[in-house]
């Protein structure tokens, strides 16, 4: 396919694309039999998060719920609270990128015997996560049910869902918009590290007793403050755009698994475009990383924005000096 042989930064990064966890595919085939359209369906399966209308102001403006569920198993099962917490940070994450405010979340989880010692302490740090970072946030969890069956004994289910609103004509959406060539990418939040690294390959896999001591490094580290500074960045460049007339010229994207090469190509192949990244300035939070950590790692906080080359100086100044993300994310 390339002509040569891939680099191993080409071939991790195979690896994490054609990953179940990336990919669905083994499930995308039990995917398509959900209901996935109607009439007050704005947004099905297709982005960041889905979108339903629920309510007509007096001014014909549509509102909506914007919501996103994922599950953090294998990272719950493995080290409980980071797991938890990171799963509600990337839930998080997927419904602000569609423009919308985050208003809600829940949860549900599946524990093993809940006599067993090991379950108590998921369950525990399961918990201590979820609150941990949602907490912080500021974002209210409004519900959730939890059930003990020895089935879960190795392999704990912990499911997120995130609820946002935001009106129809604000949606943002995760990708590219029409002639958009030569618009710019921009990367915001933490600076990347190899924290999380190859976590959307370990996700996808049968979890293995003796190797999970072993498969801490794949979970992600979370920071729930500066998610937060996130958000309130984030809700004042929305407000931003739409007085300046340029919801519609712009893309948001959550940088989940696969990083930035996951979301550039995202961003750009979904509106017929490729992309060009220069890996050398993406900003970074520890020395000697191989390149394949900045182009896959799944460091937590992040996002991308594309944007004409004309607004990029806005985005990137109302982040860096206006809320002074460089200092606030060291």
């Amino acid at each position: 396919m390339l002509g040569r042989a891939p680099s191993l930064s080409e071939l991790i990064l195979f690896s994490i694309q054609g990953s179940e966890h990336s990919s669905y595919k083994s499930s995308r085939t039990h995917l398509k039999q959900f209901t996935t359209e109607g009439p007050d369906v704005v947004l099905g399966a297709k982005e960041d998060a889905g979108v339903v209308a629920v309510a007509t102001d007096n001014d014909s403006h549509r509102w909506c719920v914007v919501m996103s569920h994922e599950s953090h198993n294998h990272p719950s099962q493995i080290v409980p609270y980071e797991g938890a917490a990171t799963g509600v940070g990337g839930n998080v994450r997927d419904v602000l990128c569609m423009g919308a405010e985050v208003i809600a979340c829940t949860d549900s989880f599946r524990f093993g015997e809940i006599k067993n010692n090991k379950t108590k302490w998921i369950h525990d740090g399961v918990v201590a996560g979820i609150g941990g970072y949602g907490n912080p946030l500021g974002v209210p969890n409004i519900g959730g049910d939890i059930y003990y069956h020895e089935g879960y004994n190795e392999n704990c289910l912990v499911t997120l869902v995130t609820l946002g609103i935001v009106r129809e004509d604000h949606i943002i959406h995760s990708y590219a918009p029409k002639n958009a060539d030569g618009y710019d990418l921009v990367l915001i939040g933490k600076p990347t590290d190899n924290s999380g690294f190859g976590g959307a390959s370990f996700a996808s896999l049968e979890l293995e007793e003796e190797k999970k001591e072993q498969n801490k490094g794949a979970v992600q580290e979370p920071n729930a403050f500066l998610e937060r500074h996130l958000l309130k960045s984030s809700y004042a460049l929305f407000d931003i755009l739409k007085k300046e007339g340029l919801v519609d010229n712009v893309g948001f994207k959550d940088l989940g698994a696969g990083g930035v090469a996951c979301a550039s190509v995202e961003l750009a192949e979904t509106a017929g475009y490729g992309s060009e990244v220069w890996m050398d300035k993406i900003h970074i939070g520890m020395d000697n990383l191989h390149p394949s950590i900045y182009l896959c790692s799944e460091t937590q906080e992040r996002f991308m924005w594309v944007c004409p080359p004309k607004i990029t100086p806005l985005v990137v100044d109302h982040y860096n000096k206006v809320f002074d993300l460089p200092g606030v994310s060291e």
